[in-house]
């Protein structure tokens, strides 16, 4: 079953990649509204997104009480999560490259890293940790602080990585933007475009 993926509503902070060959965006959100977005994986069917895993498992919502893990007020009751545990990982193949991605992250840590994989990027990836997104990253299972949509964009993504030094790194409904979306948004830097030439073919420069 197919479940509701709650977007952002407010930006908790954005911030972006140190590289040469690319300057992908960051940021980390409130969950809200699902609309403008479709789902890749939800982790409760078969995978519908290539991805391997190795250190970690699929969970049942709502958690049991030893398993370090939880999407509060946003996993429905009965539905899975993924939590990569302690020294575990877990990595993600777009089956065509994305401009935009999104899932929820969990009771953010600071042991939490996730490292993303994107055409012009460093080798080996560029990582960031929980520390990275919020601040304390201290796993607050409850507060919207350390529970919310992560969203990357601003660079072509293959794939990415998730790891853990502790129990664990938990995400769900990864996510990318409906095709009508990312019309709209073409369209509209396209008639942004357009307004500024038509503004600079206005200039004209006088001499005396």
């Amino acid at each position: 079953m197919k479940k509701l993926l709650l977007a952002a509503t407010a930006a908790v902070m954005t911030f972006g990649a140190q590289s040469a060959n690319a300057a992908p965006t960051f940021s980390f959100a409130e969950f809200g509204s699902s609309n403008g977005l479709t789902i890749l994986e939800d982790f409760d069917g078969p995978a519908t997104m290539s991805y391997t895993l190795a250190g970690g498992a699929l969970i049942k919502s709502p958690p049991s009480d030893n398993d370090g893990a939880t999407l509060p007020n946003s996993v429905p009751t009965g539905t899975n999560y993924l939590a990569v545990v302690g020294g575990g990982s877990a990595v993600f193949t777009f089956g065509t490259p994305v401009t935009s991605f999104s899932f929820e992250w969990g009771s953010v840590d600071t042991y939490n890293t996730l490292t993303l994989y994107y055409v012009g990027g460093p080798v080996g990836g560029f990582s960031i940790t929980g520390s990275d997104i919020t601040n304390p990253a201290n796993g607050n299972q409850l507060i919207p602080g350390t529970n919310g949509l992560f969203s990357a964009g601003g660079a072509v993504f293959t794939g990415f990585k998730l790891e853990s030094g502790g129990n664990s790194f938990e995400i769900d409904n990864i996510a990318v933007p409906e095709p009508a979306s990312w019309a709209m948004m073409v369209a509209g830097i396209a008639a942004v475009g357009f307004s500024m030439r038509r503004r600079s073919r206005g200039v004209r420069v006088a001499f005396s």
